[in-house]
């Protein structure tokens, strides 16, 4: 039971690093001295380049979440490769959770995520579509990330993959 609590408190405390590290502080924010926004910005990778994939969803969604501000430097690819490390149903069981508030909050980088999902096509990833797609089938999100899709794929991330992301039966 000690071992499982001491689990939970290090998987509890590596999202709270990750999600406060992840809001990169940009250059124009002067409440936080340059030697610190060094440090957040250099722990941030370094919690990113921990992940084996084999820590769970929670961990995967936390990865998602962590991705708030609007100017990453470069940060945010680290936090894609990381992504890239969990099984594709982990990996999609975040994305569809956590796509709707990155939707509202980063649009950017939502259209980035998708695109890269979508850029999966015709690859040895491409079982990461499939599972995608037909996760969406069910899910309560289904519409508002479907609207968001057809939304990149007129302007924006999704022009060149019309018709990749998103449930066949629509």
């Amino acid at each position: 039971m000690a071992a499982l609590y001491k689990i939970i408190m290090n998987t509890n405390k590596f999202v709270e690093d990750l999600i406060f590290t992840g809001n990169i502080v940009q250059d124009s924010d002067e409440s936080v001295p340059w030697p610190e926004r060094e440090n957040r910005f250099n722990r941030y990778i370094e919690l990113l380049d921990s992940v084996t994939g084999n820590e769970g969803v929670d961990i995967a969604s936390a990865i998602i979440k962590s991705m708030q501000a609007e100017d990453d430097y470069g940060a945010y690819q680290t936090a894609q490769g990381a992504l890239g490390q969990f099984p594709s149903k982990v990996y999609v069981e975040a994305m569809i959770s956590e796509l709707p508030n990155l939707i509202k909050k980063n649009r950017e980088w939502a259209g980035e995520l998708l695109c890269g999902l979508a850029n999966s096509e015709g690859t040895e990833y491409s079982e990461v579509l499939s599972i995608f797609n037909n996760a969406l089938v069910n899910s309560p999100h289904k519409e508002s990330i479907l609207s968001f899709v057809r939304f990149q794929e007129t302007d924006g991330w999704l022009e060149h993959r019309v018709g990749v992301l998103g449930p066949t039966d629509v």
